[in-house]
């Protein structure tokens, strides 16, 4: 058997200019590739970012309702000692 190919000038070069365009196609996926990652990345951190300011602002209203209930039962007992000391008052 002989180590030997024989091609034809033209085949060979169009097999080499079909060779460049897949060689281009396969960088320019590569580029789309990285610019994807990259963009999935930060897309990433900031999603991080709004959980972490979304479990801040859920703690805030948290507290915010605690205070609420707070303040609402103080007027309520206040509420009633007002009535008591003018029941006591009155009698």
């Amino acid at each position: 058997m002989s180590d030997r190919v024989t091609v034809e000038r033209k085949e060979f070069e169009g097999f080499l200019a079909e060779n460049q365009k897949l060689l281009d196609r396969s960088q320019a996926l590569m580029n789309k590739i990285d610019q994807l990652e990259s963009e999935n990345k930060q897309l990433r951190n900031e999603l991080q970012a709004t959980k972490t300011r979304l479990g801040s602002v859920e703690s805030s209203m948290a507290n915010a309702r605690q205070a609420d209930e707070s303040l609402r039962k103080a007027r309520e007992t206040m509420s009633r000692l007002a009535k008591e000391a003018e029941k006591r008052i009155s009698n």
